[in-house]
């Protein structure tokens, strides 16, 4: 019978396994624990440090409203009218918040208005869908707009006869988002 069990005649020690000229510890040696310990001491610490930062938590520049400047909400702003209607807003000083779900949108429209109007506090992009309630609220509670321009729609007849169920519930979402009961601090001013 065939003996493959190897015993050694001598205990292995624990060694530094040199390689390419660099040591490595021996993987079987347990010293990492205090390695670890550290690691998730800096963390914390970094956390810690990030957390305190007071530009952390401050306000955006679109949840707050400037005397001067006037915050427009336009809904399907990636979409030909909605795009246009943002950089003629945006070439007029104002500050504008597209929100769109891209179902027709363009998201190149956006980067081009984002490269046209850099600045920080001009443009922001929301990607949210209307018919989304919890994501609306979640909009008008981060953003103090003082109008509204929606142009989100599904616009092709050929679209609306042939799948006429989706396109009663997307037009039945943007009437839902006109009716939002929205509360007296971020109802707009203007409603276009």
């Amino acid at each position: 019978m065939l003996n493959f069990s190897r015993t050694r005649s001598q205990t292995r020690t624990a060694r530094s396994l040199p390689l390419g000229g660099m040591d490595y510890a021996d993987p079987k040696r347990k010293g990492n624990v205090g390695k670890i310990v550290v690691a998730a001491a800096l963390i914390a610490f970094c956390l810690l440090m990030v957390k305190h930062s007071p530009t952390f938590n401050a306000p955006s520049h679109f949840s707050r409203r400037d005397p001067g400047i006037i915050h427009v909400l336009v809904t399907g702003g990636a979409g030909y009218i909605g795009s246009h209607a943002s950089l003629r807003l945006l070439k007029d000083s104002y500050r504008v918040t597209i929100v769109d779900n891209l179902s027709r949108g363009n998201l190149a429209a956006v980067r081009i208005l984002q490269r046209l109007f850099p600045e920080p506090g001009r443009l922001q992009f929301i990607y949210a869908d209307l018919g989304d309630a919890k994501a609306v609220n979640k909009i008008f509670s981060e953003n103090a707009f003082d109008a509204v321009m929606h142009f989100a729609a599904v616009a092709y007849v050929g679209e609306s006869t042939l799948e006429p169920l989706s396109f009663i519930r997307a037009r039945k979402s943007g009437v839902m988002f006109l009716m939002v009961p929205w509360p007296q601090q971020v109802l707009p001013q203007y409603y276009i």
